[in-house]
Protein backbone atom coordinates (compact mmCIF):
# COMPACT_ATOMS: atom_id res chain seq x y z
CA UNK A 1 0.00 0.00 0.00
CA UNK A 2 1.55 3.22 -1.27
CA UNK A 3 2.44 6.24 1.07
CA UNK A 4 -0.79 8.63 -0.48
CA UNK A 5 -3.21 6.09 0.04
CA UNK A 6 -2.34 5.47 3.41
CA UNK A 7 -2.53 8.96 4.06
CA UNK A 8 -5.79 9.07 2.25
CA UNK A 9 -7.21 6.19 4.84
CA UNK A 10 -6.55 8.37 7.77
CA UNK A 11 -8.91 11.35 6.19
CA UNK A 12 -11.83 9.24 6.06
CA UNK A 13 -14.48 8.98 8.91
CA UNK A 14 -14.45 5.99 11.32
CA UNK A 15 -18.40 4.59 9.81
CA UNK A 16 -17.40 5.02 6.19
CA UNK A 17 -13.80 2.65 7.14
CA UNK A 18 -15.65 0.08 8.86
CA UNK A 19 -18.41 -0.26 6.21
CA UNK A 20 -21.49 1.30 8.17
CA UNK A 21 -21.92 4.07 5.59
CA UNK A 22 -21.19 4.58 1.94
CA UNK A 23 -17.48 5.43 1.19
CA UNK A 24 -16.65 7.69 -1.03
CA UNK A 25 -15.82 6.93 -4.40
CA UNK A 26 -12.96 5.08 -5.74
CA UNK A 27 -10.15 6.13 -8.12
CA UNK A 28 -10.63 2.81 -10.17
CA UNK A 29 -13.13 -0.17 -10.20
CA UNK A 30 -12.43 -3.44 -8.18
CA UNK A 31 -14.02 -6.85 -8.49
CA UNK A 32 -16.41 -7.12 -6.05
CA UNK A 33 -14.59 -7.32 -1.98
CA UNK A 34 -11.79 -7.08 -3.32
CA UNK A 35 -9.48 -4.04 -1.89
CA UNK A 36 -5.87 -2.55 -1.93
CA UNK A 37 -3.53 -4.72 0.16
CA UNK A 38 0.75 -3.75 1.44
CA UNK A 39 2.87 -3.31 -1.17
CA UNK A 40 4.48 -7.22 0.00
CA UNK A 41 0.82 -8.46 -1.82
CA UNK A 42 0.70 -6.35 -4.57
CA UNK A 43 2.89 -8.93 -7.49
CA UNK A 44 6.06 -6.85 -8.80
CA UNK A 45 5.71 -4.36 -5.79
CA UNK A 46 9.08 -4.81 -4.25
CA UNK A 47 7.91 -7.29 -1.75
CA UNK A 48 7.26 -10.73 -1.89
CA UNK A 49 7.30 -10.22 -6.14
CA UNK A 50 10.76 -8.97 -5.01
CA UNK A 51 13.99 -10.93 -5.71
CA UNK A 52 14.01 -14.07 -3.82
CA UNK A 53 17.51 -14.61 -1.58
CA UNK A 54 19.19 -17.28 -0.99
CA UNK A 55 22.17 -17.83 2.06
CA UNK A 56 24.71 -20.67 1.36
CA UNK A 57 25.55 -20.61 5.22
CA UNK A 58 22.05 -21.78 6.67
CA UNK A 59 21.51 -24.54 3.72
CA UNK A 60 25.15 -25.68 4.13
CA UNK A 61 24.71 -25.99 8.19
CA UNK A 62 21.03 -26.97 7.40
CA UNK A 63 22.66 -29.75 5.15
CA UNK A 64 25.12 -30.76 7.33
CA UNK A 65 22.30 -31.28 10.41
CA UNK A 66 21.97 -34.74 11.55
CA UNK A 67 20.75 -34.76 14.29
CA UNK A 68 18.27 -32.27 16.41
CA UNK A 69 20.58 -29.14 17.16
CA UNK A 70 19.95 -27.22 20.71
CA UNK A 71 20.09 -23.54 21.53
CA UNK A 72 23.74 -23.56 22.59
CA UNK A 73 25.39 -19.55 23.65
CA UNK A 74 22.58 -18.10 21.59
CA UNK A 75 23.00 -20.04 17.85
CA UNK A 76 21.76 -23.12 16.91
CA UNK A 77 23.53 -25.03 14.09
CA UNK A 78 25.92 -22.56 14.89
CA UNK A 79 24.25 -20.13 12.59
CA UNK A 80 20.48 -19.79 13.92
CA UNK A 81 19.80 -16.76 16.38
CA UNK A 82 17.71 -18.41 19.36
CA UNK A 83 16.39 -18.81 22.84
CA UNK A 84 14.63 -21.73 24.34
CA UNK A 85 14.03 -23.62 20.75
CA UNK A 86 15.96 -26.41 19.05
CA UNK A 87 15.89 -27.51 15.33
CA UNK A 88 14.84 -30.44 14.64
CA UNK A 89 15.04 -31.17 10.88
CA UNK A 90 14.69 -29.00 7.81
CA UNK A 91 13.42 -29.72 4.35
CA UNK A 92 14.41 -27.80 1.53
CA UNK A 93 11.94 -26.06 -1.52
CA UNK A 94 13.22 -28.59 -4.05
CA UNK A 95 12.77 -31.91 -1.43
CA UNK A 96 9.23 -30.48 -0.50
CA UNK A 97 8.42 -30.11 -4.43
CA UNK A 98 11.05 -30.25 -7.42
CA UNK A 99 9.40 -27.12 -8.61
CA UNK A 100 9.43 -24.71 -5.62
CA UNK A 101 11.19 -21.54 -5.46
CA UNK A 102 9.87 -19.89 -2.95
CA UNK A 103 7.56 -20.99 0.54
CA UNK A 104 4.18 -19.36 1.40
CA UNK A 105 2.17 -20.51 4.28
CA UNK A 106 1.27 -23.66 5.81
CA UNK A 107 -0.70 -25.62 8.25
CA UNK A 108 -1.01 -28.80 9.87
CA UNK A 109 -3.28 -32.05 11.38
CA UNK A 110 -3.03 -34.98 13.71
CA UNK A 111 -4.86 -37.90 12.26
CA UNK A 112 -7.20 -38.91 14.62
CA UNK A 113 -7.14 -42.78 13.23
CA UNK A 114 -3.54 -43.12 13.56
CA UNK A 115 -2.14 -40.03 15.40
CA UNK A 116 0.11 -39.47 12.91
CA UNK A 117 1.08 -35.86 12.51
CA UNK A 118 1.25 -33.53 9.05
CA UNK A 119 2.58 -30.63 7.50
CA UNK A 120 0.46 -28.69 4.52
CA UNK A 121 2.53 -26.28 3.44
CA UNK A 122 2.06 -23.84 0.10
CA UNK A 123 4.93 -23.08 -2.07
CA UNK A 124 5.08 -21.42 -4.98
CA UNK A 125 4.46 -24.16 -7.55
CA UNK A 126 1.99 -26.27 -5.18
CA UNK A 127 1.27 -27.66 -2.07
CA UNK A 128 3.13 -30.76 -0.48
CA UNK A 129 2.08 -32.87 2.60
CA UNK A 130 4.71 -33.92 4.45
CA UNK A 131 4.77 -36.40 7.91
CA UNK A 132 6.63 -35.28 10.79
CA UNK A 133 5.31 -37.94 12.97
CA UNK A 134 9.21 -38.31 13.62
CA UNK A 135 10.26 -34.60 13.56
CA UNK A 136 13.64 -35.40 13.45
CA UNK A 137 13.01 -37.11 9.79
CA UNK A 138 9.95 -35.76 7.84
CA UNK A 139 9.25 -37.22 5.00
CA UNK A 140 7.47 -36.03 1.93
CA UNK A 141 3.86 -37.94 1.21
CA UNK A 142 3.35 -36.13 -1.77
CA UNK A 143 2.81 -32.47 -3.56
CA UNK A 144 -0.36 -31.31 -5.39
CA UNK A 145 1.04 -28.93 -8.68
CA UNK A 146 -0.71 -25.64 -8.18
CA UNK A 147 -0.70 -22.40 -10.60
CA UNK A 148 2.34 -20.53 -9.98
CA UNK A 149 1.88 -17.94 -7.38
CA UNK A 150 4.05 -16.74 -4.56
CA UNK A 151 0.59 -16.76 -2.36
CA UNK A 152 -0.38 -20.12 -1.26
CA UNK A 153 -2.46 -21.04 1.85
CA UNK A 154 -4.08 -24.11 3.35
CA UNK A 155 -6.84 -25.34 5.89
CA UNK A 156 -7.64 -29.06 7.18
CA UNK A 157 -11.12 -30.62 7.33
CA UNK A 158 -11.34 -33.92 9.24
CA UNK A 159 -14.60 -36.36 9.78
CA UNK A 160 -15.52 -39.26 11.06
CA UNK A 161 -16.85 -41.36 8.43
CA UNK A 162 -19.45 -43.77 9.98
CA UNK A 163 -19.71 -46.40 7.02
CA UNK A 164 -15.88 -46.69 6.54
CA UNK A 165 -15.27 -46.92 10.39
CA UNK A 166 -12.49 -44.16 10.01
CA UNK A 167 -11.97 -40.88 9.61
CA UNK A 168 -11.85 -38.49 5.88
CA UNK A 169 -9.80 -35.52 5.73
CA UNK A 170 -9.48 -32.95 3.19
CA UNK A 171 -6.85 -29.74 2.85
CA UNK A 172 -8.74 -26.53 1.25
CA UNK A 173 -5.93 -24.37 -0.72
CA UNK A 174 -6.21 -20.74 -2.00
CA UNK A 175 -3.85 -18.86 -4.44
CA UNK A 176 -3.99 -15.49 -5.90
CA UNK A 177 -2.74 -17.03 -9.03
CA UNK A 178 -5.50 -16.81 -11.55
CA UNK A 179 -8.31 -18.76 -12.05
CA UNK A 180 -7.02 -21.17 -9.12
CA UNK A 181 -10.38 -21.91 -7.71
CA UNK A 182 -10.16 -23.52 -4.30
CA UNK A 183 -8.04 -27.17 -4.34
CA UNK A 184 -9.34 -29.94 -2.32
CA UNK A 185 -6.88 -32.41 -1.41
CA UNK A 186 -7.72 -35.71 -0.23
CA UNK A 187 -5.77 -36.89 2.16
CA UNK A 188 -7.47 -39.99 3.44
CA UNK A 189 -5.32 -41.99 2.52
CA UNK A 190 -2.49 -41.18 4.50
CA UNK A 191 0.30 -42.38 5.20
CA UNK A 192 0.39 -43.38 1.96
CA UNK A 193 -0.61 -41.03 -0.97
CA UNK A 194 -2.88 -37.57 -1.28
CA UNK A 195 -4.40 -36.65 -4.61
CA UNK A 196 -6.32 -33.87 -5.79
CA UNK A 197 -10.33 -34.41 -5.59
CA UNK A 198 -11.60 -31.20 -7.05
CA UNK A 199 -11.39 -27.98 -7.74
CA UNK A 200 -14.19 -25.66 -6.53
CA UNK A 201 -14.85 -22.61 -9.32
CA UNK A 202 -17.09 -20.42 -7.00
CA UNK A 203 -14.56 -17.78 -7.25
CA UNK A 204 -10.88 -17.36 -8.83
CA UNK A 205 -8.73 -16.18 -6.86
CA UNK A 206 -8.15 -15.48 -2.84
CA UNK A 207 -5.82 -14.25 -0.32
CA UNK A 208 -6.37 -16.33 3.18
CA UNK A 209 -8.93 -19.29 4.18
CA UNK A 210 -10.24 -19.77 7.70
CA UNK A 211 -12.28 -23.33 9.06
CA UNK A 212 -14.78 -22.03 11.60
CA UNK A 213 -16.07 -23.86 14.55
CA UNK A 214 -13.47 -27.29 14.51
CA UNK A 215 -10.46 -27.81 16.50
CA UNK A 216 -7.07 -26.49 14.95
CA UNK A 217 -4.94 -29.27 15.95
CA UNK A 218 -6.70 -32.08 13.58
CA UNK A 219 -9.70 -29.70 11.46
CA UNK A 220 -12.79 -31.78 13.43
CA UNK A 221 -15.61 -30.04 14.08
CA UNK A 222 -15.68 -28.97 18.10
CA UNK A 223 -18.83 -26.91 18.23
CA UNK A 224 -21.94 -29.33 18.66
CA UNK A 225 -24.45 -27.27 17.75
CA UNK A 226 -22.77 -24.78 14.67
CA UNK A 227 -21.34 -26.57 11.66
CA UNK A 228 -17.59 -26.18 10.14
CA UNK A 229 -18.04 -22.75 7.87
CA UNK A 230 -14.66 -22.26 5.43
CA UNK A 231 -14.35 -18.77 5.17
CA UNK A 232 -12.58 -17.67 1.95
CA UNK A 233 -10.69 -14.18 2.81
CA UNK A 234 -9.82 -11.90 -0.02
CA UNK A 235 -11.87 -13.24 -3.21
CA UNK A 236 -12.64 -12.02 -6.81
CA UNK A 237 -16.20 -12.33 -5.50
CA UNK A 238 -15.58 -11.07 -1.97
CA UNK A 239 -15.82 -12.66 0.96
CA UNK A 240 -17.30 -15.94 1.13
CA UNK A 241 -18.85 -18.49 3.84
CA UNK A 242 -18.53 -21.61 2.55
CA UNK A 243 -20.82 -25.20 3.56
CA UNK A 244 -18.86 -28.08 3.85
CA UNK A 245 -21.77 -30.94 4.20
CA UNK A 246 -20.24 -32.38 0.55
CA UNK A 247 -16.53 -31.78 1.78
CA UNK A 248 -15.68 -32.13 -1.86
CA UNK A 249 -18.42 -30.11 -3.10
CA UNK A 250 -18.64 -26.68 -1.28
CA UNK A 251 -21.16 -24.47 -1.63
CA UNK A 252 -21.55 -20.79 -1.13
CA UNK A 253 -23.77 -20.20 1.99
CA UNK A 254 -23.35 -16.32 2.42
CA UNK A 255 -21.20 -13.78 1.11
CA UNK A 256 -20.11 -10.11 2.31
CA UNK A 257 -18.72 -7.86 -0.38
CA UNK A 258 -18.97 -4.11 1.19
CA UNK A 259 -15.55 -4.48 2.59
CA UNK A 260 -12.05 -6.44 1.85
CA UNK A 261 -11.43 -8.60 4.39
CA UNK A 262 -7.94 -9.81 4.22
CA UNK A 263 -7.86 -12.30 6.91
CA UNK A 264 -10.44 -13.28 9.50
CA UNK A 265 -10.73 -15.22 13.16
CA UNK A 266 -14.45 -16.32 13.69
CA UNK A 267 -16.07 -18.45 16.00
CA UNK A 268 -19.30 -18.81 18.78
CA UNK A 269 -20.44 -16.19 21.41
CA UNK A 270 -23.39 -17.18 23.56
CA UNK A 271 -24.70 -15.22 26.55
CA UNK A 272 -24.25 -11.55 27.73
CA UNK A 273 -21.82 -11.89 24.69
CA UNK A 274 -24.24 -11.74 22.00
CA UNK A 275 -25.73 -8.47 22.56
CA UNK A 276 -23.83 -6.43 19.88
CA UNK A 277 -25.33 -9.24 17.61
CA UNK A 278 -28.82 -9.29 15.77
CA UNK A 279 -32.08 -10.26 17.70
CA UNK A 280 -32.22 -14.34 18.20
CA UNK A 281 -28.22 -14.80 17.42
CA UNK A 282 -27.53 -16.73 20.54
CA UNK A 283 -25.69 -18.61 19.58
CA UNK A 284 -24.04 -15.98 17.22
CA UNK A 285 -21.42 -16.75 14.57
CA UNK A 286 -19.07 -13.53 14.86
CA UNK A 287 -16.25 -13.23 12.38
CA UNK A 288 -13.02 -10.21 13.31
CA UNK A 289 -11.92 -9.33 10.09
CA UNK A 290 -8.59 -7.20 9.40
CA UNK A 291 -9.08 -5.59 6.15
CA UNK A 292 -6.16 -3.21 5.80
CA UNK A 293 -7.67 0.02 6.66
CA UNK A 294 -9.75 -0.76 9.88
CA UNK A 295 -10.54 -4.01 11.98
CA UNK A 296 -14.55 -4.83 11.18
CA UNK A 297 -17.00 -7.14 13.09
CA UNK A 298 -19.27 -9.16 11.43
CA UNK A 299 -22.29 -11.02 12.87
CA UNK A 300 -22.62 -13.91 10.20
CA UNK A 301 -24.96 -16.25 12.01
CA UNK A 302 -27.51 -15.65 9.15
CA UNK A 303 -25.03 -16.40 6.17
CA UNK A 304 -27.37 -15.16 3.81
CA UNK A 305 -27.68 -11.64 5.91
CA UNK A 306 -24.34 -11.12 7.47
CA UNK A 307 -23.82 -7.72 9.21
CA UNK A 308 -21.35 -5.32 10.29
CA UNK A 309 -21.96 -4.70 14.38
CA UNK A 310 -18.46 -2.82 15.24
CA UNK A 311 -14.86 -2.40 14.27
CA UNK A 312 -11.44 -0.19 15.35
CA UNK A 313 -9.22 2.02 13.36
CA UNK A 314 -6.30 2.41 16.14
CA UNK A 315 -3.88 5.18 15.96
CA UNK A 316 -0.97 4.16 13.99
CA UNK A 317 -2.20 2.03 12.27
CA UNK A 318 -0.30 0.76 9.19
CA UNK A 319 -2.14 -2.20 7.54
CA UNK A 320 -4.47 -4.40 10.16
CA UNK A 321 -3.15 -7.92 8.60
CA UNK A 322 -4.49 -10.47 10.51
CA UNK A 323 -5.01 -11.68 14.23
CA UNK A 324 -5.84 -14.58 16.94
CA UNK A 325 -8.04 -15.05 20.08
CA UNK A 326 -6.71 -15.09 23.45
CA UNK A 327 -7.26 -18.25 25.57
CA UNK A 328 -10.25 -16.46 27.62
CA UNK A 329 -11.63 -15.21 24.14
CA UNK A 330 -11.62 -11.79 25.82
CA UNK A 331 -8.78 -10.18 23.58
CA UNK A 332 -7.54 -10.45 20.04
CA UNK A 333 -3.88 -10.38 19.43
CA UNK A 334 -3.58 -8.13 16.51
CA UNK A 335 -0.97 -7.72 14.02
CA UNK A 336 -0.14 -4.91 11.48
CA UNK A 337 2.00 -5.35 8.85
CA UNK A 338 2.47 -1.78 7.92
CA UNK A 339 3.84 0.27 10.42
CA UNK A 340 6.60 -0.77 10.79
CA UNK A 341 7.30 0.59 7.37
CA UNK A 342 5.25 3.86 7.15
CA UNK A 343 6.39 4.58 11.31
CA UNK A 344 9.82 3.14 11.71
CA UNK A 345 10.44 1.86 14.77
CA UNK A 346 10.34 -1.96 16.11
CA UNK A 347 7.40 -3.93 15.46
CA UNK A 348 4.45 -3.74 17.59
CA UNK A 349 1.73 -6.37 18.23
CA UNK A 350 -1.71 -5.03 19.67
CA UNK A 351 -3.73 -6.73 22.42
CA UNK A 352 -7.31 -5.52 21.64
CA UNK A 353 -10.06 -6.32 24.36
CA UNK A 354 -12.96 -7.50 22.65
CA UNK A 355 -15.12 -8.33 26.14
CA UNK A 356 -17.91 -6.35 24.17
CA UNK A 357 -17.13 -7.80 21.17
CA UNK A 358 -18.79 -4.81 19.24
CA UNK A 359 -16.46 -1.80 20.10
CA UNK A 360 -12.77 -3.12 20.40
CA UNK A 361 -10.16 -1.12 22.10
CA UNK A 362 -6.45 -1.52 22.15
CA UNK A 363 -5.32 -2.69 25.88
CA UNK A 364 -2.13 -2.57 25.47
CA UNK A 365 0.60 -3.02 23.30
CA UNK A 366 4.05 -5.02 23.02
CA UNK A 367 6.90 -3.86 21.27
CA UNK A 368 9.43 -5.98 19.60
CA UNK A 369 13.59 -6.15 20.13
CA UNK A 370 13.08 -5.91 16.14
CA UNK A 371 12.20 -3.83 13.33
CA UNK A 372 11.15 -7.36 11.70
CA UNK A 373 7.66 -7.86 10.49
CA UNK A 374 5.37 -9.78 12.38
CA UNK A 375 2.80 -12.01 9.83
CA UNK A 376 0.48 -14.24 11.79
CA UNK A 377 0.27 -15.39 14.95
CA UNK A 378 -1.87 -18.21 16.71
CA UNK A 379 -2.92 -18.94 20.61
CA UNK A 380 -1.84 -22.37 22.51
CA UNK A 381 -2.72 -22.36 25.84
CA UNK A 382 -0.55 -19.30 27.64
CA UNK A 383 2.00 -19.21 24.59
CA UNK A 384 1.67 -16.82 21.42
CA UNK A 385 3.40 -18.25 18.25
CA UNK A 386 4.43 -15.91 15.66
CA UNK A 387 5.84 -15.84 12.14
CA UNK A 388 8.01 -12.95 12.19
CA UNK A 389 9.60 -12.75 8.73
CA UNK A 390 13.14 -11.88 9.05
CA UNK A 391 13.00 -12.58 12.41
CA UNK A 392 11.57 -16.13 12.15
CA UNK A 393 9.49 -17.21 15.01
CA UNK A 394 8.86 -15.31 18.55
CA UNK A 395 7.30 -16.99 21.11
CA UNK A 396 5.34 -14.79 24.10
CA UNK A 397 3.97 -15.76 27.18
CA UNK A 398 0.82 -14.55 27.30
CA UNK A 399 -0.99 -16.33 30.54
CA UNK A 400 -1.74 -12.66 31.22
CA UNK A 401 -3.15 -11.38 28.00
CA UNK A 402 -2.29 -7.59 28.34
CA UNK A 403 1.35 -7.77 29.59
CA UNK A 404 2.90 -9.82 26.48
CA UNK A 405 6.50 -11.18 27.44
CA UNK A 406 9.04 -12.75 25.21
CA UNK A 407 9.85 -16.43 26.25
CA UNK A 408 11.55 -17.60 22.63
CA UNK A 409 12.39 -17.05 19.59
CA UNK A 410 14.63 -18.93 16.44
CA UNK A 411 15.58 -17.14 13.95
CA UNK A 412 14.94 -18.74 10.34
CA UNK A 413 16.62 -15.56 8.41
CA UNK A 414 20.08 -15.33 10.43
CA UNK A 415 21.36 -12.40 8.07
CA UNK A 416 18.99 -9.64 9.14
CA UNK A 417 15.89 -8.66 10.82
CA UNK A 418 15.11 -5.57 8.58
CA UNK A 419 11.47 -4.74 8.06
CA UNK A 420 11.34 -6.40 4.28
CA UNK A 421 9.25 -9.63 3.35
CA UNK A 422 12.25 -12.42 3.17
CA UNK A 423 12.02 -15.57 6.05
CA UNK A 424 9.31 -16.75 7.81
CA UNK A 425 5.83 -16.69 6.31
CA UNK A 426 3.98 -18.57 8.76
CA UNK A 427 4.01 -20.87 11.66
CA UNK A 428 1.61 -23.97 12.88
CA UNK A 429 2.31 -24.89 16.37
CA UNK A 430 -0.71 -27.11 17.24
CA UNK A 431 0.52 -29.96 16.98
CA UNK A 432 -0.24 -32.54 20.08
CA UNK A 433 3.69 -33.41 20.56
CA UNK A 434 4.32 -30.03 20.35
CA UNK A 435 6.78 -30.10 17.34
CA UNK A 436 6.67 -26.70 15.83
CA UNK A 437 6.21 -26.01 11.69
CA UNK A 438 7.94 -22.96 10.56
CA UNK A 439 7.54 -22.09 6.57
CA UNK A 440 10.30 -20.21 4.94
CA UNK A 441 10.05 -18.27 1.99
CA UNK A 442 13.28 -17.68 1.10
CA UNK A 443 17.19 -17.46 2.37
CA UNK A 444 16.71 -20.80 3.60
CA UNK A 445 13.83 -21.48 1.36
CA UNK A 446 11.46 -24.77 2.78
CA UNK A 447 10.46 -26.70 6.18
CA UNK A 448 12.04 -25.88 10.02
CA UNK A 449 10.92 -28.34 12.36
CA UNK A 450 11.47 -26.58 15.44
CA UNK A 451 10.57 -27.71 19.65
CA UNK A 452 10.25 -25.58 22.53
CA UNK A 453 13.13 -26.58 24.71
CA UNK A 454 12.11 -27.79 28.43
CA UNK A 455 11.81 -25.37 31.32
CA UNK A 456 10.30 -22.19 29.58
CA UNK A 457 6.69 -22.15 31.44
CA UNK A 458 6.19 -19.65 34.07
CA UNK A 459 4.38 -19.79 37.04
CA UNK A 460 0.94 -19.43 36.77
CA UNK A 461 0.45 -16.01 38.41
CA UNK A 462 3.90 -14.85 38.73
CA UNK A 463 4.79 -11.44 38.20
CA UNK A 464 5.19 -10.13 34.66
CA UNK A 465 7.36 -7.13 33.79
CA UNK A 466 6.22 -4.01 31.90
CA UNK A 467 6.00 -4.11 28.18
CA UNK A 468 8.36 -2.12 27.26
CA UNK A 469 10.93 -2.12 24.11
CA UNK A 470 14.62 -3.98 24.30
CA UNK A 471 17.79 -3.15 22.70
CA UNK A 472 17.88 -4.86 19.22
CA UNK A 473 20.36 -8.20 19.45
CA UNK A 474 23.11 -7.90 17.64
CA UNK A 475 24.50 -10.21 14.41
CA UNK A 476 27.33 -10.97 12.39
CA UNK A 477 26.34 -9.67 8.52
CA UNK A 478 26.85 -12.88 6.39
CA UNK A 479 26.05 -12.72 2.76
CA UNK A 480 22.87 -13.44 0.81
CA UNK A 481 22.74 -13.96 -2.63
CA UNK A 482 19.60 -12.70 -4.73
CA UNK A 483 17.60 -14.89 -7.46
CA UNK A 484 15.56 -13.46 -9.72
CA UNK A 485 12.57 -15.28 -10.27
Amino acid sequence: MNRRLLVGLATLGLSSLLGLAPAPPRERREPPGRGLSPAHEEPSSGGVGQALTVDPGALEALARLQAPAACVDGRAAGVFPCRGVELSSFLPLGVLQAEARSGSNLWGFVDLDDAREYAVIGLNSGTAIVDVTDPTAPRVVGAVPGPTSPWREAKVYQRWNAAGNRHEAWAYVVSEAPTAGLQIIDLSNLPSSVSLAATFRGFDTAHTIFLANTDPRSGASNVIDVAPVLYIQGSDQGFLALDLSNPVAPTIRGRHTSSYVHDAWAGVFRGSRTSRCAPGHDPCEVVFDWGGHALRVLDFTDKANPIVIGGLVYDEIGYAHSGWISRDGNYLFSFDEGDELTLGGNSRIRVLDITDIGFPTVAAVWTSTTPAIEHNGYVVGNRLYVSYYERGLTILDVNVPTAPREVAFFDTYPTSDNAQFHGAWGVYPFLPSGTMLVSNIDGAGGLFLLREEVGLATPPGAPRPPVVPVAPRGRVARPVRTLSR
